[in-house]
């Protein structure tokens, strides 16, 4: 089956979300979370946030919040959080997945169908 778009996330499409389930938020703000967060490891460049910004705008995933200055705030919408949490939720499997394909044999992976539904 063909897969949705935005069905997975990029890690820059993960924190871009992530950073805007704590409320309203500017650009600035959204990549300097993404890296304090990540520890450095998540650096959001403006044009990689404001292509993501312009996407998810238009698949319903935030809308403008209303501006200060010259800065945009954005606000997660409903399809936005669930977006989120379907990630999360995905990311989460895929590292217990992981986990017990460290302690299970390849027969118990198929016989206790650990990955069954993903």
């Amino acid at each position: 089956m063909p897969k949705q778009a935005l069905e997975n996330l990029t890690e820059a499409m993960f924190y871009t979300l992530m950073a805007l389930t704590r409320g309203d938020a500017c650009g600035t703000e959204i990549t300097a979370f993404a890296a304090e967060i990540s520890g450095g490891a998540v650096r959001l460049g403006p044009a990689t946030l404001y292509t993501l910004l312009a996407k998810f705008e238009k698949e319903g995933f935030l809308t403008q919040a209303g501006t200060v200055g010259c800065k945009r705030y954005y606000r997660l919408t409903a399809a936005g959080k669930a977006a989120y949490q379907g990630e999360r939720s995905r990311l989460l499997r895929c590292l217990q997945n992981a986990d017990a394909a460290e302690v299970l044999s390849p027969a118990e992976l198929t016989t206790k169908g650990v990955n069954k539904d993903a």
